[in-house]
């Protein structure tokens, strides 16, 4: 009897897993390319934020976003990236821990609903440019996502130190996790 106690505990992690996988498969949001518009040539003052949300059926998402500040302190988001699975199959088999396809790019919560955590910091012009430049050539080359190594959380870190802040040692933890310990890390 004692010889099947390490083959149940087999088939009860696969069956779990089996049922991870299909409830993540009816939550998949699909992604859609960085969301880059023109910032104004007027603007003077620009802002990055990190931000991330809880979702159902799923660990939660950060992504960041960058954006200008007018004369009457009115702001204007400009970009909207983060990094996530590029598909249902890889969100879908993402949730076990298994590398799959990634993409840098943007859903329609990131850009319309709400986030429960956020992080604000102002930047330069220089900067700014330099951000988007960075998001680009992340788009280029991180295409695969591994939940553990790889997730939105090390994308967030990543741009959060391409501007000199301090970011957390581990991504893999919940995303408001994340950019909350973001912002105590980086508090002035």
């Amino acid at each position: 009897m004692a010889h099947l106690a390490p083959i149940l505990s087999l088939i009860t992690a696969v069956l779990l897993s089996c049922q991870a996988v299909a409830t993540a498969s009816a939550h998949y949001e699909r992604a859609y390319p960085p969301r880059i518009l023109a910032a104004s040539a007027a603007a003077t003052v620009f802002y990055m934020e990190f931000r991330a949300r809880e979702e159902a059926g799923g660990y939660g998402h950060s992504y960041v976003t960058l954006g200008e500040i007018d004369a009457s302190g009115g702001t204007r988001q400009t970009i909207v990236a983060g990094f996530l699975p590029a598909g249902a199959d890889s969100d879908r088999w993402s949730k076990v821990g298994l590398p799959v396809a990634g993409t840098v790019g943007v859903t329609r919560s990131d850009i319309a609903g709400q986030h429960h955590a956020r992080f604000r910091v102002p930047i330069s012009r220089v900067q700014y440019f330099r951000v988007m430049q960075y998001i680009r050539h992340l788009r280029r080359t991180w295409t695969r996502y591994e939940l553990l190594l790889r997730n939105c959380n090390g994308f967030v870190g990543q741009i959060a130190g391409s501007v000199g802040l301090r970011t957390p040692m581990l991504t893999a933890q919940y995303p408001i996790r994340y950019v909350a310990e973001l912002r105590s890390l980086n508090a002035r």
